[in-house]
């Protein structure tokens, strides 16, 4: 393997515990600088939250009448 099409196209069909232990080991040789790999903070609106409580609590009366 020589290319990244071809090492990713490896990678994907590795089983998953495999595709663990690379990513394990991409991180450790990998140089990142601070901040690189760490993702903005996700600021949601108080309806938004609000709407998935609402989703949330439907589904769990759903699921209890299933039952």
């Amino acid at each position: 393997m020589s290319t990244l099409a071809e090492i990713e196209s490896a990678a994907q069909a590795l089983p998953a515990e495999e595709q663990r232990e690379l990513l394990r080991f991409l991180l450790r040789i990998v140089p990142v600088g601070d901040g690189e790999m760490s993702a903005a903070p996700r600021l949601f609106s108080d309806e938004e939250i609000d709407g998935w409580l609402k989703e949330d609590r439907e589904a769990m009366r759903r699921f209890r009448e299933s039952a």
